[in-house]
């Protein structure tokens, strides 16, 4: 069974951690699994493959792709370049949808503007085989879409890091702990990431520190308002580490106050952590965890954080024992590439 996966580059981001997963654990399950990667952009930094990755313009392996029993795309950019070359590929084309196009785009551009990429995306799936979403929410939305034969769910999955930290990064966190407990995050720093409501919240959580791994976009307007607000001294912004899931272990509590999310990895690991969650109210999380898993807060309401906040607190022990049965019963990679493995031999038959 060889698989051609292509991606828009081999960076450090949740889809391409995904596929990269995928192609890892499955060889592991799967002798007979031949994996190879095919990306867009070159980057300073790419993330390893545990099989070949070539440039998709080096036509010397091109044809690795077209003959290829499966080829699994993921992004607008790959799924395109299927859609054009379709007639060319010799195996089944499939894609993984990695969040509700229309609402991640909402928040970019006009609500017209989101409507019309995800029409464009749409019309460029139809040339697929089969389309994989990640959660049973994500499939309801898109059966306005796709036939639902044409429509498969299989959750993402994370391994968790055992690598070491650097000690200056250690050293932060035993000082922060001995004056506060430390609620954790790490993600892009985007809008979409509702980072602003925690930092809103923090001049009433005067027991609580706030550190935040990740770079993006909003990380100068989130420091301004940490500062503007009084908390700048308890409300860390690390920037990217790689791995940032070795983090966990010294968060007190994980917060993840998103606005939408596909599946997301970094609240998996922190279940993988057996970290107690707060999360916004959103169905996607509603989906993972249940009230006895996790605590839940509405968005853009700060008082709503700050009870959340206190409940982690009341029920600690007990979110924390429960979010790693959730993660070792549905959440790990392994379980995550099973179920590909699974799903690409039933496209052979």
């Amino acid at each position: 069974m060889k698989i051609s996966v292509i991606l828009p580059a081999l960076s450090n981001k949740g889809p391409i951690l995904v596929a990269k997963d995928i192609i890892s654990n499955l060889s592991g399950i799967n002798s007979d699994a031949t994996f190879y990667v095919f990306y867009f952009d070159e980057i300073a930094e790419p993330i390893e493959f545990a099989c070949p990755a070539y440039w998709i313009k080096e036509h010397d392996h091109i044809n690795k792709l077209y003959s290829s029993d499966i080829v699994h795309s993921h992004g607008i950019r790959p799924d395109f370049f299927i859609f054009k070359n379709r007639k060319k590929f010799k195996g089944k084309c499939i894609s993984t949808l990695h969040g509700l196009i229309s609402k991640e785009y909402s928040l970019q551009f006009t609500a017209l503007g989101a409507r019309l990429i995800e029409f464009a995306w749409i019309s460029i799936l139809r040339r697929h085989d089969h389309i994989v979403v990640l959660t049973e929410v994500m499939k309801t939305h898109y059966l306005s879409y796709f036939d639902l034969e044409k429509l498969h769910v299989i959750n993402n999955g994370r391994n968790l890091s055992s690598k070491m930290i650097d000690q200056q990064d250690i050293d932060l966190f035993v000082d922060l702990k001995k004056k506060y407990k430390v609620l954790g995050v790490a993600c892009v720093l985007t809008k979409r990431k509702g980072i602003h409501q925690v930092i809103q919240a923090l001049p009433m959580l005067s027991d609580y520190a706030f550190v935040v791994i990740g770079d993006g976009e909003e990380r100068t307007s989130l420091e301004k308002q940490a500062e503007s607000l009084g908390v700048k001294d308890r409300c860390i912004f690390l920037g990217n580490r790689a791995e940032a899931n070795r983090y966990n272990k010294f968060f007190d509590y994980y917060i993840f106050p998103s606005y939408m999310e596909g599946l997301p990895l970094a609240l998996l690991e922190a279940a993988g952590a057996g970290k107690a969650i707060i999360c916004s109210d959103i169905n996607i999380h509603r989906e993972i965890f249940s009230e006895e898993e996790a605590s839940f807060f509405a968005l853009d309401n700060v008082n709503d954080l700050m009870r959340a906040v206190l409940k982690a607190n009341l029920y600690k022990t007990q979110f924390e024992q429960k979010v790693i049965e959730v993660y070792r019963a549905k959440f790990t990679a392994d379980i995550m590439a099973n179920s590909y493995n699974d799903f690409y031999k039933s496209l052979l038959k």
